[in-house]
């Protein structure tokens, strides 16, 4: 990980929000075919809640402490925050409704709210710092434990014990800050940006190369295979990141290996031959993820890795 994000997230840290001010937006989304649209309103709110929100945002920023890059394999999250440039996300279709201010459309009656995909919480003095949250699938108008109650009146959200018509989540799917995202959950933030559709391009434009550099014999079986599965949609795009089966001398190297560690793949004509049987293995192999222990000789495929030092 460069310096970049650890020095940004001491400053986000630093951040005073005393005499910020601060926004809250609604966001709704619809797809056209694979594309996400996203329509963006600004919601009036009163100051007690002002009060409220950026109290929850400073809460979960204080427990902002170890931070990784975002990968599309991962280990299990834990309390790690993952930072990603937010140009590589539909992030930016976002932002730029949200840069329009004043311009941007406001909710002004309860139907407006209708169909929100997520919410954001904007926090600006000589900084911005936004907040997204992906309101869950299934919203009910019960008064729940550690979630704010909010009514809709005269143009402004206020805090209300119950009878709610929208809910504030003391949770955070995420920031963005200074051209970064900090992740605080993976999950939702793949899911509120439209991540799938992103990992699908990464399937198309990786098994095109795999057409063109001739790495598998069948190409067609493995788009069938991976298809829309997730499992499979991660693994291509980390394929797709490492670019690995770009250099001049992996496959080389990989026909080598084959054939010295008995991994009992068939190559022909220099392609590997692809099975049913064992088309996830060559995914494994073609992220570099077979790896051999030093001290034990053994082998391992692995889920994770992280170079020494970059930890």
């Amino acid at each position: 990980m460069s310096s970049a994000p650890i020095g940004k997230l001491k400053k986000l840290k630093s951040l005073d929000f005393n005499n910020a001010d601060i926004f809250l937006w609604i966001i709704k989304r619809k797809l056209k075919g694979t594309q996400a649209v996203y329509n963006v309103l600004n919601v009036e709110i009163e100051d007690k809640l002002s009060g409220i929100l950026k109290k929850i945002v400073r809460e979960k920023i204080d427990n902002c402490n170890h931070i990784k890059d975002y990968s599309h394999l991962s280990e299990d999250q834990d309390d790690d925050i993952l930072t990603l440039g937010y140009k590589e996300t539909d992030f930016p279709n976002i932002y730029s409704e949200i840069q329009k201010g004043s311009d941007c459309p406001k909710a002004e009656k309860p139907e407006d709210l209708s169909g929100t995909w997520a919410y954001i919480i904007e926090i600006k003095n000589n900084f911005q710092l936004i907040a997204f949250t992906k309101v869950p699938e299934s919203w009910d108008m019960k008064k729940k434990k550690g979630i704010l109650n909010l009514v809709f009146v005269g143009k402004k959200f206020k805090d209300l014990d119950d009878n709610s018509i929208f809910r504030i989540q003391k949770k955070i799917d995420f920031f963005y800050f200074e051209d970064i995202l900090f992740i605080l959950d993976k999950k939702k933030f793949e899911t509120g940006l439209n991540f799938r559709e992103g990992m699908k391009s990464n399937r198309d434009a990786v098994l095109n190369d795999f057409e063109t550099f001739g790495i598998v014999n069948d190409v067609n079986m493995l788009r069938e295979k991976v298809g829309e599965n997730m499992k499979y949609l991660r693994k291509i795009s980390m394929i797709k990141n490492n670019g690995y089966y770009k250099n001049t001398d992996f496959m080389t190297r990989l026909i080598q290996a084959n054939k010295t560690e008995k991994w009992g793949l068939t190559i022909e004509n220099n392609k590997i031959v692809l099975t049913k049987e064992n088309f996830n293995d060559i995914l494994t192999i073609l992220n570099n993820d077979r790896l051999k222990s030093p001290i034990t000789e053994e082998t391992f495929d692995v889920h994770v890795k992280v170079p020494l030092g970059k930890d």
